[in-house]
């Protein structure tokens, strides 16, 4: 009796693996799944040259305006990426280059030196870039993906992904949950951990002119671990004014 027992337990592990595995799904197939929902993998590759106005509003903890931002932005993608972003604030215009391997920043036309602030724009500068051009930036070589599995968001089924960067000494960096609609693979969202924050960004609206659905509206909530909302911290809208 317990010799039938045990192999009944061993095949009940088994048939629970195969299960496993076939509910594993391969996270990369996932995105390439998303692009072509998002137009197709040849017209994000052959993209050349991408401009929009980024209107970008904060808010505080009780929902007053905190600060309004409206940056220009201009990618070049073909032969070799390029970005350009410009803005206003505090009556200083503001203007951030990177070119050739080089990050050049720019206070009313006077170029600035300092390290501390070429390097905050230049994570700046690549944020915009990586955030504009989901879900694409996702097949970059330095991306890590899990499969995590099926959620649940605004009673629709998502595919979930979890993304995770490293710095350069190999220490972990901001880690991200890709949510893709589980019928037509969209991207519905993201959430990201950074340092001691969560924030739970969702997509409301899709742009129509470059044919890639990229993001038109998106709204970021400060979130704990679990997704719960604590409050609305920004307001995002995208408006495309040249693609090539």
């Amino acid at each position: 009796m317990l010799k039938i027992i045990k192999v009944f337990q061993i095949i009940c592990v088994i048939l629970l693996s195969l299960q496993s595995c076939k509910n594993e799904l391969d996270p990369k197939e996932i995105i390439l799944k998303s692009l072509e929902a998002h137009g197709g993998l040849e017209k994000w590759s052959s993209a050349k040259k991408l401009s929009y106005k980024k209107t970008t509003i904060l808010y505080d903890s009780i929902g007053a305006i905190e600060k309004k931002i409206i940056q220009t932005h201009k990618n070049t993608f073909s032969p070799k990426f390029r970005a350009e972003m410009v803005w206003v604030e505090i009556a200083v215009q503001k203007k951030v280059v990177f070119e050739d391997d080089k990050i050049s920043v720019y206070f009313d036309n006077v170029i600035q030196g300092d390290p501390e602030l070429k390097e905050k724009y230049y994570k700046s500068i690549f944020a915009a870039h990586y955030v504009i051009w989901q879900p694409y930036k996702l097949l970059d070589e330095e991306v890590m993906l899990s499969y995590i599995g099926i959620d649940t968001i605004d009673s629709k089924e998502v595919h979930v992904v979890k993304v995770a960067y490293f710095e350069e000494d190999g220490s972990p960096a901001n880690t991200w949950w890709y949510y893709f609609d589980a019928l037509t693979y969209k991207l519905v969202g993201n959430m990201v951990h950074h340092g001691t924050t969560y924030s739970y960004i969702v997509n409301t609206k899709y742009e129509d002119k470059t044919g890639l659905s990229l993001n038109a509206e998106r709204k970021s909530y400060m979130t704990d671990s679990l997704r719960n909302p604590m409050f609305l911290r920004a307001d995002y809208s995208y408006e495309i004014l040249g693609f090539n």
